[in-house]
């Protein structure tokens, strides 16, 4: 593979959890349409803060239909001006052949993927090799895939738990 098509090739993923929706045993609803508590609405803003203050750009942003998961999207677009749209595959979580379709959208170098667990954990072992990571409700992980999509060709960047984002003492 020449330089030039390891470049094109070369791809960055970015998964956040859904940030906190409360307990779901007090949700008398579906589950599907249980929303961000106020202590995940302050989550989704801190995350995307700190994204927008390190210059962290994506090409999309994909989310679960769970309302928790399109109210956590709608705050990471709104504040890094990238539309969201919504992906029936993230509800349970998609294969690596999604993944690979969803990069294939043209442009598409920086995905981000807003979900749930255990299917974001599932995702970082098939592509790094790495298991045993649980993804916390508001977190972020970056994998960068060099070669693109596929099984243990991922190289775990970073994770950013939620508390890692926590406002200074004097906001909270």
């Amino acid at each position: 593979m020449s330089a030039a098509e390891t470049q094109s090739a070369a791809r960055t993923l970015y998964l956040v959890r859904h940030a906190d929706a409360g307990d779901p045993s007090q949700w008398i609803g579906p589950d599907a349409e249980r929303p961000l508590s106020g202590k995940g609405v302050k989550q989704a803003a801190r995350l995307a803060a700190t994204l927008l203050a390190a210059e962290t750009r994506f090409d999309a942003i994909r989310h679960s239909p769970a309302r928790r998961c399109v109210e956590t999207a709608t705050v990471l677009s709104a504040v890094l001006e990238v539309q969201a749209v919504a992906d029936d595959r993230l509800a349970n979580g998609p294969t690596l052949s999604d993944l690979d379709r969803m990069f294939d959208r043209k442009g598409v170098q920086r995905l981000a993927l807003v979900g749930h667990e255990p299917s974001l954990s599932k995702i970082v072992a098939e592509l790094t090799g790495t298991s045993g990571i649980a993804v916390e409700k508001g977190a972020l992980i970056r994998i960068d895939l060099p070669n693109g999509v596929a099984a243990g060709a991922g190289r775990l960047i970073s994770i950013a738990p939620p508390s890692l984002l926590r406002a200074p003492k004097d906001e909270r």
